[in-house]
């Protein structure tokens, strides 16, 4: 499985979002994300879960590839494809409110500071250098 995650970025800062309780992972933050659907191009999922999740419609060119990382084991491996959109003015946040309760702008360690992450993130922020 593919799944594909954004750092909207600004001023230093990156926007999370803390999904219902009744959702799956519920009550944990992460960052906009979701799966690649079939016959969808990582990018083409990045945007759209962009613009579903966030109501930022970011171009093809603001997408910065970080990096793919393995995630899992055996039974529930994927691969997740890190993106980092770095926007110049503050933007106010359309949350989907069908599948986020809140969303909050953090720096990296307030982020891994954080007790509720979602499911390997505390991982992804070291892998990315993000933390120490």
């Amino acid at each position: 499985m593919r799944t594909v995650g954004c750092f909207l970025e600004y001023d230093g800062r990156f926007l999370i979002l803390l999904r219902h309780s009744h959702k799956p992972n519920g009550d944990t933050w992460g960052l906009p994300a979701g799966k690649v659907d079939p016959g969808e191009t990582d990018r083409e999922a990045m945007l759209r879960e962009l613009k579903e999740e966030t109501g930022y419609k970011a171009m093809d060119k603001d997408l910065e590839h970080l990096k793919d990382i393995n995630f899992g084991d055996r039974v529930s491996a994927y691969v997740f494809g890190a993106y980092k959109v770095k926007i110049n003015e503050p933007y106010i946040m359309e949350l989907e409110k069908a599948a986020h309760q809140d969303s909050r702008w953090v720096s990296a360690e307030e982020c891994y500071e954080l007790p509720n992450l979602i499911q390997d993130f505390h991982e992804l922020l070291k892998l990315l250098d993000l933390v120490k």
